[in-house]
């Protein structure tokens, strides 16, 4: 089901028949996982259990109804139907740590095809939900990288959100040492 449209996305629920291309980004194409939360990648899952994982999420979205509101999005680009990405949600607490409550939430983005990533569609996907989840009550939305994705800060600060909490050094990544980044977009 279409959520929402852009000039050249679409935004809609996760099917069954996304399944084949996510595990294509888990098992082949994997270059983004050296931006989305690298240090996790250590203990993968197996694929099966990524599969039935994937599985279960479908079903669950297929129950949904179309005025419910929608904390995932996968972006596909209008003019050739090409499946690209998606936008995810999680929770923090007010420490700004990964929790299973519902308190603050979180969102982020995912474009695995390295030939999709600088051309605008991030930022218009994004834009896109934050406007569709303001619309919808939230007040304050978060996001979270860490200090060596240069382009999610980069998309975060022009999308409006401010840096609000900093974690210095907690992310070793590639041999490297990063800091731990939250930011905030609060609606008029």
């Amino acid at each position: 089901m279409v959520i929402l449209e852009t000039e050249r996305l679409v935004l809609r629920d996760f099917t069954r028949a996304d399944i084949a291309k996510r595990i294509e980004w888990e098992t082949v194409d994997r270059d983004w996982l050296d931006w989305d939360a690298p240090w996790e990648r250590e203990n993968d899952p197996p694929l099966e259990e990524i599969v039935k994982d994937l599985e279960a999420f479908a079903d669950m979205i297929g129950t949904m109804k179309p005025g419910d509101k929608r904390y995932s999005f996968q972006i596909v680009v209008k003019e050739t139907g090409e499946y690209i990405g998606w936008i995810s949600c999680y929770c923090i607490d007010d420490n700004y740590d990964y929790t299973d409550d519902d308190a603050n939430f979180a969102f982020g983005i995912d474009i695995p095809p390295v030939s999709c990533r600088g051309k605008g569609y991030g930022y218009e996907a994004f834009s896109a939900a934050i406007k569709y989840l303001t619309a919808h009550g939230m007040k304050e939305l978060y996001t979270q990288t860490w200090s060596g994705n240069t382009r999610m800060v980069a998309l975060a600060e022009k999308l409006g959100f401010r840096e609000i909490c900093r974690k210095k050094g907690i992310r070793k990544v590639r041999g490297g040492t990063y800091d731990g980044l939250t930011f905030v977009y609060k609606a008029d």
